[in-house]
């Protein structure tokens, strides 16, 4: 990838007030014991989807590139991986585009053990900026370093895996 036309990228773990979960020691560990995950991709701009940021090919790419990484996959697993992507754009400029890579488990209210619900336990996130030929290829590439993180991040807690 050119990096002279990729401007910017830069990781980023939002601070606890803004978001409920980071990459921190405790967010890691509610990683332990997973057995297998979902994937999840948010609807994805129409602007972006036009350019080849879509929801197949990212899919597809990080289905891969999980199983590269020795983790389970299963779709059935009430555990998952969530990635979602902000972009925006100022006229004919390059784009500024947000990824988040998220899990998100089931919980129960400690108040109300009959109110199940699922929430985001572990997050990192990235933003990018990107001119229009490469925004596709960008948005790969930070969503496989974003899985990279929550490999290591896996791993951290479940070494024998």
């Amino acid at each position: 990838m050119d990096r002279r036309i990729l401007l910017a990228t830069a990781l980023l773990v939002l601070p606890p007030a803004t978001h409920a979960a980071g990459d921190a020691p405790l967010d890691r560990a509610t990683l332990k014991g997973l057995t297998g995950i979902g994937a999840v991709i948010d609807t994805i701009d129409p602007e972006l989807e036009k350019l080849g940021v879509t929801r197949d090919a990212l899919l597809t790419a990080m289905l891969a590139r999980l199983g590269s990484d020795r983790l389970t996959v299963d779709p059935g697993a009430a555990e998952f991986v969530g990635l979602r992507i902000n972009a925006v754009r100022n006229g004919r400029g390059p784009f500024a585009v947000s990824l988040t890579l998220g899990l998100y488990q089931p919980v129960l209210l400690s108040r109300d053990r009959d109110m199940r619900t699922s929430t985001e336990t572990w997050e990192v996130e990235t933003i990018l900026i990107a001119d229009q030929k490469i925004v596709a290829a960008a948005c790969t590439e930070s969503a496989g370093f974003l899985l990279d993180r929550f490999a290591t991040a896996y791993r951290s807690v479940n070494p024998e895996q």
